[in-house]
């Protein structure tokens, strides 16, 4: 089987993330698949890892030899590093990890750049990030799937947040987050018909691309208390979701459209279901249900980009940093997904 380069940003300073670079990089050792290939900063890495004993160590290497080299063999208990912003020591870095976080992903763009431009086979891991932190340094950033769409030229109605989460029976939920990243009062006024059709589709092709399934049921959960009542309580439900619904008909022929659908309703019912697809107006209104049925067990997947990136569904952590506590699952539920992905598609294509 081909291996394939699994970039992992590191994310965060001030919380879990570099804790679980260090524990996803441990558990890869014998991968024979995935090679892990770090972008976060050695001071850190080194700082974190002698906290909780990981007994890991780091071989920093070149972008550009990393991207052309041909036949990599890798040491036993040793990551491969590409370093950012080495010359600040543990105090700065504590001080400014907002500036660390973007520059991460900065760096884990350029990176990606020069793999897509020698063609080599690789996926990409985002740890998480606080918003809060890097918005001192970069006001726009709103989140990893805005950043990579802007970073890669792609429209941002033709990126799509894909959240996956597994229950404790196996179960699998599927949920597309229409509006994402914007305050509740502005999600109404985004509710666009084009874009929303645009993204239920590319989510579909998706799903049918890169999982051995196919979308047959797609529930359409409404945007207001009780549906609308039928116009009661917002009229949306009696408005634009028709005009979606209509388009959708046209454009994915044979699937189920249930609407407008509760939340509650549309979770339960696809509980054993494992061909639907529930499509969220806004972000709560899928991460609520996903993880009191879920727990850490979800993986967010952007859709649109030219590579596959995956993020594990939960946030810093910042009051548990350094108490070896974290919890690897999401991490790990990451990399069952892209193993899946990347062997399915192997296998259609």
């Amino acid at each position: 089987m081909d291996k394939y380069l699994l970039v992992i940003s590191c994310g965060e300073v001030l919380g879990i993330s570099y804790e679980l670079v260090l524990k996803i990089s441990k558990f890869l050792e014998n991968n024979r698949f995935l090679i892990p290939v770090l972008v976060g900063n050695l001071k850190w890495l080194k700082y974190v890892s002698k906290k909780i004993n990981t007994g890991l160590s780091f071989l920093v290497v070149n972008e550009e030899i990393l991207a052309t080299t041909q036949k990599l063999v890798l040491p036993k208990q040793k990551c491969l590093l590409i370093d950012v912003l080495p010359n600040y020591d543990i105090f700065t870095l504590k001080r400014n990890s907002g500036e660390v976080s973007i520059c991460t992903l900065e760096k884990t763009v350029d990176l990606i750049h020069l793999f897509i431009k020698f063609k080599k086979k690789f996926c990409l891991l985002t740890m998480p990030v606080s918003k809060k932190n890097i918005q001192k340094y970069n006001k726009n950033f709103v989140g990893h799937t805005e950043f990579f769409a802007k970073k890669f030229d792609i429209s941002l109605y033709n990126v799509s947040m894909l959240m996956e989460g597994e229950d404790k029976d196996r179960n699998l939920y599927r949920v597309l987050m229409l509006t994402r990243h914007i305050p509740l009062k502005d999600v109404v006024k985004n509710l666009d018909v084009e874009k929303s059709v645009v993204q239920i589709k590319n989510v579909v092709d998706f799903i049918d691309k890169y999982e051995k399934i196919k979308v047959n049921n797609i529930f359409l959960c409404g945007v207001n208390p009780h549906n609308g009542d039928n116009g009661a309580i917002g009229k949306e439900e009696i408005t634009v979701f028709p005009e979606i619904v209509k388009k959708l008909k046209s454009t994915l022929y044979n699937k189920k459209i249930f609407y407008p659908y509760s939340a509650a309703d549309a979770f339960n019912y696809v509980r054993c279901k494992k061909d639907s697809l529930i499509v969220c107006i806004y972000h709560d209104q899928a991460m609520l249900p996903l993880k009191l049925l879920c727990g850490y067990k979800i993986t967010n997947i952007t859709v649109g980009l030219p590579f596959l990136r995956v993020s594990p569904g939960h946030g810093t952590a910042e009051n548990i940093m350094f108490k070896n506590s974290a919890d690897l699952s999401g991490v790990k539920f990451c990399i069952e997904k892209l193993q899946e992905f990347l062997n399915n598609v192997k296998e259609k294509y």
